[in-house]
């Protein structure tokens, strides 16, 4: 299974990355970026690097050579929060051109699934009043909208997933444990918890909902992980000594 990526430079889409070269399914990562990838990542037999310069614009040969993928994991990100061009039209441009190819490749299917990271706080409606970060949830929120829009007009070959993620636990991030603690399920994911289940619905998605919250997202995502720390862990050993193994704070 082929999946694309953007991102894979950041913190959560490095995670996702990472994510996607452990799950069994999928054999083949596409990393869509403006440079190169570090030398260990991209010397992994299952990571392939394209170079795009203008993400606005998309070479009908690079969406033609990934024509049979089954799934892209957008993860793109910038600190300016209120960037349209990175946070809006670069995702929707994607959306829009890859759609129209797939529409002419493979008119019955099977549905491509688009995992647009999004945010807990991020909100469609455009007339409505907000405290704090109103622009950039409100950007995020519109491109929201214009995913729903290709599914909806591409419903044979487009199936949109929209992860709203709480504040993102990052690897050594200072007082990290402490709100994982302290937080519930509703505000809060551990990168690793998100990853995994970014990995997991651009790999087999079809029965998630729409737009799936943290709770959600941490659930699913700490089971995946504990099973694959159960089948990959040894856990003891019988009584002839032989081993045996049990089965086989960013906001956005």
């Amino acid at each position: 299974m082929k999946v694309l990526l953007t991102g894979a430079t950041g913190s959560v889409g490095g995670a996702a990355l990472r994510a996607c070269l452990a799950h069994p399914a999928i054999t083949s990562i596409i990393a869509v970026q403006r440079r190169a990838l570090p030398a260990d990542l991209a010397s992994n037999p299952k990571i392939t690097t394209v170079i795009l310069q203008d993400f606005s614009s998309w070479p009908d040969e690079v969406l033609q050579a990934h024509k049979d993928a089954a799934a892209m994991i957008w993860a793109m990100g910038t600190y300016d929060t209120n960037n349209v061009t990175v946070n809006h039209d670069y995702p929707v441009a994607f959306q829009e051109a890859f759609a129209e190819v797939l529409r002419e490749e493979r008119p019955a299917g099977p549905r491509f699934r688009f995992v647009l990271l999004s945010g807990k706080f991020v909100r469609q409606d455009q007339e409505q009043h907000l405290y704090f970060l109103e622009e950039a949830r409100k950007i995020k929120g519109r491109t929201e909208t214009r995913s729903l829009n290709v599914e909806r007009k591409y419903p044979e070959q487009w199936q949109a997933l929209i992860l709203r993620p709480g504040g993102i636990i990052t690897h050594g991030m200072v007082g990290g444990g402490v709100m994982g603690a302290l937080l519930s399920v509703n505000w809060v994911v551990k990168i690793d918890e998100l990853a995994a289940y970014m990995a997991e619905v651009a790999a087999s998605g079809e029965g998630e909902e729409t737009v799936v919250e943290n709770a959600r997202i941490v659930a699913r995502g700490k089971e995946l992980l504990e099973a694959s720390a159960a089948s990959a862990k040894p856990q003891g050993t019988d009584h002839a000594g032989t081993s045996w193994m049990k089965g086989s704070m960013t906001i956005q």
